[in-house]
């Protein structure tokens, strides 16, 4: 288990798939022990043309904010609270992500491709992929936004192998394209805990966890790759738990040492 004791990836029941208020997860982590809790909550759009998924509204990001500011200054002498968003990257709206780490004032962006841009140039679903064809195109939005220096880290990178395939040439080269990427840009892939939580699946290929893959963390591990333990947690009991430490278990014999700190 690590010394420093730090989640960068936080959500609460604004997104409307969580629970709990930004308080209740502040005070889980100084109960759990951690120097750092930094909060990811999913960006909302002010002028979106598709639904993006559960995430709060535009009209919430400031009291969002302005939520975070007070935690940090009322919980200072007990932990460090940082303010971030968990977003997709989408071309059209990156100066939207600019002004977010700009005039608006986060600390950080999470990359995390719920949706991507596929090769009709028009929006797909990682969660509702038809053919493993289409991880190539998941793999190079995901390049396309770490490119841009926008974004401290990728969120479950390997997310897009929760569908149902077996493990093939498609996902080794998917994996390739944003392992390779990360190392030249110098981001940061996050193995995600919150994928433990999950009910394993028997997959074509066998049983196995949605995410994290050990396909994608077996090549990762042979590169010279930063990584870091996110919880994802959606609920404050899941600021540090067992998924938590079965995830540090796991990169431990991967022979991976994630780094701590964004």
């Amino acid at each position: 288990m690590p010394t420093i004791k730090n989640n960068f990836h936080t959500h609460s029941k604004r997104c409307k798939h969580a629970f709990g208020s930004e308080e209740d997860y502040v005070r889980s982590a100084i109960a759990n022990g951690l120097s750092t809790l930094g909060f990811s909550d999913h960006t909302p759009y002010p002028y979106a043309d598709a639904d993006f998924g559960r995430r709060m509204d535009f009209e919430e990001l400031g009291d969002y904010l302005d939520t975070l500011n007070k935690l940090s200054e009322k919980y200072r002498d007990k932990i460090v609270v940082r303010k971030g968003l968990e977003t997709e990257y989408l071309p059209k709206y990156r100066s939207y992500y600019e002004e977010l780490l700009g005039k608006w004032g986060f600390e950080y962006l999470l990359l995390g491709e719920h949706f991507y841009l596929n090769d009709a140039g028009e929006y797909g679903n990682t969660y509702e992929i038809t053919s493993t064809t289409e991880y190539l195109a998941y793999a190079r939005t995901l390049i396309e936004g770490m490119k841009t220096g926008l974004f401290k880290a990728v969120a479950h990178p390997d997310l897009y192998l929760l569908n149902p395939f077996a493990w093939n040439d498609d996902c080794k080269r998917a994996a390739d394209l944003i392992i390779d990427t990360a190392v030249s840009t110098n981001t940061i892939l996050e193995y995600n805990a919150n994928g433990f939580r999950r009910e394993q699946i028997c997959y074509p290929d066998g049983l196995r966890y949605q995410y994290p893959h050990d396909g994608f963390w077996q090549m990762a591990a042979k590169a010279p790759v930063r990584v870091i333990v996110g919880s994802d947690c959606h609920d404050p009991k899941y600021v540090w738990d067992d998924a938590v430490e079965l995830a540090y278990e796991k990169l431990q014999t991967l022979g991976i040492n994630p780094v701590c700190d964004l």
